[in-house]
């Protein structure tokens, strides 16, 4: 059952949602040796010869340096331009123009262990639809999350997507959340977000000023703030906001 927090004085008019750990339960490996030596393989068919110590090397000197020139408090990478700098720089040859894209598509696809929606999603989001406004924001790129969506057909339950990479910036930056409510065209207290984070989702909606569900965290609070409401799965989340009303 969800456990309350502080009861909210307007009402729910929109949602807003993150995606992974939230709707989709997803595990990654980004330091697994057989994804940098099987993209290595792929780099090759396109005149790119790197090899895959130093293919892990440039990727993630590449994240660290995006991550330091970023002038926001909370920068995001764009996965897509740090495989265009790989191509660029060790291409022997014409690169085809879709190399970097797909090689971050398959940076991806080989990272992936384990990928599924939550059980019960796509009925509950398909009722909440017919009540509220709804939104997708989610730390994300755009290269490969915009697919994923797709293979979940996920995309035609919300009206507007929001993916970190699109900006240069992420959760929780509390701008970053009311992009969705500015979209949505409603107050701050009239939009729920729905994540599974306590610092990210949490604390930023917080400052956004939005109500908070939490998902499925070991961690309930962060710096003072509390969720409106927790739930152990994110099928209880019908009922949950029906209690927010």
């Amino acid at each position: 059952m969800p456990r309350m927090g502080a009861q909210a004085q307007m009402s729910v008019k929109a949602l807003v949602f993150d995606l992974y750990g939230t709707l989709v339960n997803i595990r990654t490996d980004e330091q697994d040796p057989t994804l940098y030596s099987e993209l290595s393989k792929f780099l090759s068919y396109s005149h790119v010869n790197i090899s895959p110590e130093d293919l892990k090397e440039e990727y993630l000197k590449g994240v660290r340096r995006s991550l330091s020139a970023g002038k926001e408090e909370y920068p995001e990478v764009d996965v897509r331009r740090i495989f265009t700098g790989i191509v660029g720089s060790r291409r022997e040859g014409r690169a085809e123009p879709r190399t970097a894209l797909i090689a971050a598509r398959l940076f991806r696809s080989l990272s992936r262990k384990h990928f599924e929606p939550f059980p019960g999603i796509y009925g509950m989001l398909e009722r909440l639809r017919e009540q509220y406004s709804m939104a997708l924001l989610s730390d994300a790129q755009r290269c490969f999350t915009e697919p994923e969506i797709n293979q979940l057909k996920l995309g035609w339950f919300f009206d507007h997507i929001f993916l970190s990479s699109d900006y240069g910036f992420r959760k929780p930056e509390p701008k970053y959340f009311r992009m969705a409510i500015d979209a949505l065209k409603v107050a701050p207290e009239e939009a729920v977000y729905v994540g599974d984070n306590a610092f990210r989702d949490l604390w930023g909606a917080k400052k956004a000023g939005m109500r908070v569900v939490l998902v499925r965290s070991d961690i309930r609070e962060y710096d003072g703030m509390k969720p409106d409401v927790y739930i152990d799965e994110i099928a209880s989340l019908e009922q949950a906001v029906a209690d927010m009303l």
